[in-house]
């Protein structure tokens, strides 16, 4: 009765063509707008407006419900429509407004935030003029039965007519005429009421700025990590403290997207060092930030949820002689996914120029679409219309002591300097190092690609890291492929979303291999293996002579040892055996 009611009342009522075309369009924006984190300008600006200007609220109701299912349905037309709007001919107006004090909090470097919005504005006209038409055509008729219907003069004075069309329709158009509305172009613009909810809130957020950013910051700050997360992320609390120039996060969890019932990370309180002169060009300049109590890979109390956007499955890359992880590892896919999370983070701070000639195997196309695959079309930016400096740089962080049941219970510290959201428009290149307690673990990233300086680098060693552990993941038809003793493994190279050039060496002490029956010792060798392809759907090459070469060293170095020789000395192949026996002769004489 109450929908029927708001819907009598609209066609019966007073509404004025300005009243509905302000619903229809500012109902069309707010539906066109993927959610308060990505353009929380946007979302403030229009919900004033709507309640300052006198639009028919249930109108603007039912125009956002049905615009947000047009959004989500449209979505990959609405990315293409940004992609002509920043990256055309009129791409210095949204450089503009991305780069100035306040409108850069109203998104418009969010591709569908760019496009929906200018599509919102067409719809939003376009159903206004049909509504408003319809209207005036209703009213028209209205006007001629009244005026010559005697019938429905009759019926409309009975009073039990009456009631039952105020209980279903809602009250009427009052004592005014129907030629009194069809001339009503505007009527009064401003609803007061609104107008002064409007200056109270303004009010409290430019007095109480840090008791009320507290929640806000909160949840945009939750709903970008889950993001790039993946999963649930749980934030007690974001303090912004404006006069001591500091954040304060408290009760950070973050669920793994692989095991729902752990964290990849949490932190108790993580306090940053703030420069909030320019808080107004959403820029976040953090001079240092310290993590204190984290852990990784530890339980939760109750269960996260994934949220990570669908991808689409991933073509693997034609590579000569490269096959899929899937081919050895019995938990391919959790580590496909580990590696799809860490391309999530990077694409949080991917820079790449929207120009092939900065990525020469690369086109921009598969850039773009490489970050949908990783974080959803309404979280892909044209982070190159940010000038000036980063909307996020961390000039210094400090993480020590993180406990985790990773990597033999070893406690790491993390320690990163310039680190940004947009590396490129910075001196100096992003880096960061993580050291184990005991030595045995250490890592260093530098991400000067991203800076525009170089190539994205790894170096990673582990060293004596239990065999026995790592063969628990290998595939495998019966008795362990590996057995025993202890690995080093270093790696090192160019490493990036789309493309890594990785070389990995694990050396074994006292491992024992079983292959087609046979164990074959690995004690002192070494095994090489290259790393290629996209980060999330990685390709590994091993040396087809490698076992060869691996089993004719083992036989010749036998068969030196049976005869007494010195296989160093000797030197390869037959005419170091012969070599080698001659020596020995001799020797032999000498001694003799």
């Amino acid at each position: 009765m109450i929908v029927t009611r708001k819907i009598g009342s609209l066609v019966r009522g007073k509404a004025t063509p300005f009243q509905i075309y302000s619903a229809c369009i500012l109902g069309c924006l707010l539906g066109f707008l993927p959610g308060f984190s990505q353009a929380p300008g946007l979302v403030l600006a229009w919900s004033f407006l709507l309640l300052i200007l006198n639009a028919n609220l249930f109108l603007a109701g039912i125009v956002t419900l049905l615009g947000k299912l047009v959004f989500l349905l449209t979505m990959p037309v609405l990315f293409l429509i940004g992609r002509v709007l920043l990256e055309g001919p009129i791409q210095g107006v949204f450089k503009l407004f991305i780069n100035a004090p306040v409108t850069a909090y109203m998104g418009l470097d969010y591709y569908v935030v760019a496009g929906g919005q200018l599509v919102a504005i067409i719809l939003g006209i376009v159903a206004g003029s049909l509504l408003t038409r319809s209207l005036n055509s209703y009213r028209r008729k209205m006007k001629d039965l009244s005026e010559n219907s005697e019938k429905l003069k009759t019926y409309s004075n009975k009073s039990w007519i009456k009631v039952l069309t105020f209980l279903f329709l809602g009250g009427g158009k009052g004592k005014k005429s129907y030629d009194e509305l069809l001339a009503k172009r505007i009527g009064n613009p401003i609803r007061a009421w609104g107008l002064g909810i409007v200056v109270v809130l303004v009010a409290l957020l430019a007095i109480g700025a840090n008791w009320l950013s507290g929640p806000m910051l909160t949840r945009l700050a939750k709903s970008n990590l889950e993001t790039a997360n993946g999963a649930t992320v749980d934030l007690a609390s974001l303090n912004l403290d404006l006069k001591s120039s500091k954040i304060e996060l408290q009760g950070l969890e973050m669920a793994d997207p692989e095991k729902l019932d752990t964290n990849v990370f949490a932190s108790k309180r993580i306090v940053a060092d703030v420069d909030s002169t320019d808080l107004l060009r959403k820029r976040f300049s953090i001079n240092q930030l310290v993590v204190e109590n984290a852990s990784s890979g530890l339980g939760r109390e109750s269960p996260g949820r994934q949220i990570a956007p669908e991808a689409d499955a991933r073509k693997k890359p034609i590579l000569p002689e490269f096959e899929g992880l899937e081919s050895v590892l019995e938990n391919a896919s959790q580590w496909e996914e580990r590696f799809a999370q860490i391309k999530r983070w990077l694409g949080k701070v991917s820079t790449a120029e929207k120009s092939e000639e900065s990525a020469p195997t690369v086109s921009w196309k598969e850039e773009l679409q490489s970050r949908i695959q990783a974080v959803g079309y309404a979280h892909v930016k044209a982070d190159f219309l940010t000038e000036g400096s980063p909307t996020l740089w961390i000039q210094s962080l400090e993480a020590r002591g993180i406990v985790t049941p990773y990597l033999d219970n070893m406690r790491i510290d993390i320690v990163g300097n310039d680190l940004s959201t947009h590396p490129g428009l910075l001196e100096s290149v992003p880096k960061i190092a993580i050291v184990s307690d005991n030595g045995r673990f250490d890592a260093n990233l530098s991400f000067a690609g991203e800076a525009g300086q170089g190539e994205n680098l790894l170096g990673l060693n582990l060293k004596q890291y239990s065999v026995d552990t790592f063969a628990k993941g290998l595939k495998t038809s019966g008795e362990p492929i590996l057995q025993g003793g202890l690995m080093d493994v270093s790696i090192g190279g160019r490493f990036g979303t789309l493309q890594n050039d990785l070389k990995l060496q694990a050396s074994f002490d006292g491992t024992t291999a079983h292959i087609d029956g046979q164990a074959l010792s690995l004690d002192g060798v070494t095994v090489p293996i290259e790393l290629a392809g996209p980060i999330d759907a990685l390709q590994f090459k091993l040396d087809k002579d490698f076992l060869a070469k691996i089993l004719l060293g083992k036989g010749k170095k036998r068969l030196f040892d049976e005869l007494g020789i010195d296989s160093e000395e000797a030197g390869e192949g037959a005419e170091g055996l012969l070599k080698g026996l001659i020596k020995k002769k001799l020797q032999g004489e000498e001694d003799g």
